[in-house]
């Protein structure tokens, strides 16, 4: 793959416990299914070879009939994320059965671009397609609809858990929609030195903190790359819940919530402001008792 960076677990999967959590999960000997995972974003790269073997049917509501084919990067980064922190790929190759499935809702354009209806209309298509946790990357700072609002309540009352991205406004009182929404998971950004990223958005919605700096995944084209952001923070927690969902099948997004704070680690050099209950840990999340 050009460069064998996944050859062992990268510094932000070890830093979040990530091997272990795998360690843990294999441990309970269940017959797990993989949790359905919906991504709304740029669609994804369908014949990436490192995603094929993850890939639920998905939706282009930009262009319907057609193939949620990534015409940005942005989707593909994250559905590698996705793929490498749930333990899908380790040492380069696919496990099997994949712990979790993803669903491509293809919202954004090839500017990355989207209008509030998509993403309101990607909620009820994950919806219908029974989808256990969908992943928000994205956030904008306009006015919040109501619309929108709504969308994701009705998906917490059906047991469906939202991890969302702070935000990049690199500021206190900035967490973007959806991320503001009390339902939804908001994800701020920390670097290799456990400090807060420079761009990641602070306020009292923020509820975890994961790397977002630097990160290496998978671009379109079989490619791969670096990108930073708060959308890059906010897989780890995706992964980290459906990781959760395969032992603990029937947890509600609430319990889930509540669960993924009290085993989060506090970071001294970063405001509570900035890092709500603290640091992902997906090996303490799940070592938990329910």
């Amino acid at each position: 793959m050009g460069r064998s960076v996944w050859q062992s677990p990268p510094w932000h999967i070890r830093r979040t416990g990530f091997p272990e959590a795998w360690r843990l999960v294999r441990m309970e000997r269940v017959q797990y299914r993989p949790v359905e995972v919906g991504l709304l974003d740029s669609g994804v790269d369908l014949k990436h070879p490192y995603l094929r073997h993850l890939l639920s049917p998905g939706i282009n509501l930009l262009s319907p009939g057609k193939p949620p084919q990534d015409e940005h990067g942005h989707g593909t980064h994250i559905a590698g994320i996705l793929a490498v922190a749930s333990g899908a790929l380790q040492r380069e190759r696919p496990v099997w059965p994949p712990p979790l499935r993803i669903r491509p809702v293809k919202i954004f354009d090839r500017k990355g671009v989207g209008r509030i209806a998509d993403i309101v209309a990607g909620l009820r298509w994950c919806l219908e397609q029974g989808c256990e946790i969908v992943n928000l990357s994205f956030g904008t700072d306009r006015q919040a609809s109501e619309q929108l609002a709504r969308a994701i309540r009705t998906l917490d009352r059906h047991g469906i858990l939202l991890v969302g991205a702070a935000g990049n406004d690199g500021r206190a009182g900035s967490v973007d929609t959806p991320g503001v929404y009390p339902e939804v998971v908001a994800v701020a950004a920390s670097n290799r030195r456990d400090r807060l990223a420079r761009f990641s958005s602070r306020g009292p919605e923020v509820d975890l903190v994961a790397p977002g700096t630097g990160l290496f995944s998978l671009l379109p084209g079989g490619a791969f790359g670096y990108m930073s952001g708060t959308s890059m923070a906010a897989p780890h927690v995706t992964a980290a819940a459906a990781l959760l969902l395969q032992v603990r099948p029937g947890l509600g997004p609430a319990a889930i919530r509540a669960r993924l704070k009290a085993t989060a680690e506090w970071l001294p050099e970063v405001p509570v402001s900035a890092q709500g209950a603290g640091l992902l840990r997906a090996d303490r999340l799940l070592r938990a008792e329910v």
